[in-house]
């Protein structure tokens, strides 16, 4: 993060949210991880939040993956899993842009939620037909021999709000207690990704001062205090700084 009391020289500007740039100082906007993973860090919570709130694409449906009552203990198994599933989808639709979530269930079950770009077809035997392809694919990808789990181990939702997907997300990085690894689960990994046309794109950098951006955020209720450095990123202020209306959004 480097030291926050250095000078500011200007913001970048994005679809929803505000990264201060300080002197010699590159933000921090990107999922960066070294080492391994064990939990995960308020810093990736709040990376994945930005992520969520400025890419440019808009998620349209949501798939969840769940395991039977018997499930693996190995985050690598389940990842190899996930990224054939992500597979099969790609292939489907090459256009496809998807964000994922790992989360716990209190059985210590992991299961996966996956933003996709991809409607729901509108006809009732289309909407059938791919519910059905979903749950056929992760039964075989998950090989469980649980016939059960052929009916039950996936949900596919239309997000019928704008940003249905950043809510989601939001309040997905809120709820620590499904973030706890369930004992015995070894090599947890990631505990979110996205595919490259997901990344948030920078609309414009504006190059002003600490004053210039106080005077901006003057009566937002989360201004920071005059005691209080500038935050590192100002969520959702983006037009208090002049983004351009009607930004296009890609599917």
């Amino acid at each position: 993060m480097g030291d926050a009391s250095s000078t500011i020289v200007g913001v970048q500007v994005y679809r929803n949210d505000v990264v201060v740039v300080r002197q010699g100082q590159a933000p921090d906007t990107q999922d960066v991880q070294r080492g391994d993973i064990w939990q995960f860090s308020r810093k990736s919570r709040q990376r994945l939040a930005f992520v969520a709130a400025n890419t440019p694409v808009r998620f349209l449906t949501m798939i969840t993956l769940t395991y039977p009552l018997v499930f693996p203990l190995d985050g690598k198994r389940v990842k190899a899993d996930l990224r054939k599933f992500l597979s099969m989808l790609v292939k489907d639709w090459p256009a496809l842009q998807y964000l994922w979530f790992l989360e716990f269930q209190a059985r210590g079950a992991p299961h996966m939620h996956i933003l996709v770009t991809r409607p729901i077809p509108r006809t009732r035997k289309g909407t059938q037909e791919w519910r059905y392809r979903i749950a056929c694919e992760w039964y075989r990808i998950a090989a469980t021999g649980d016939r059960k789990h052929l009916l039950a181990g996936t949900r596919v939702e239309r997000l019928r709000k704008v940003d249905g997907a950043a809510r989601y997300a939001c309040k997905y990085a809120a709820k620590m207690y499904q973030k706890t690894v369930a004992p015995g689960y070894r090599d947890v990994g990631r505990f979110w990704g996205y595919n490259r046309g997901v990344k948030p794109e920078e609309v414009e950098t504006v190059p002003c001062s600490e004053d210039d951006i106080r005077g901006v955020l003057e009566g937002w209720r989360y201004a920071p205090a005059e005691d209080r450095d500038v935050y590192r990123i100002l969520y959702g202020v983006a037009a208090r700084f002049g983004r351009p209306d009607g930004h296009t959004t890609k599917t």
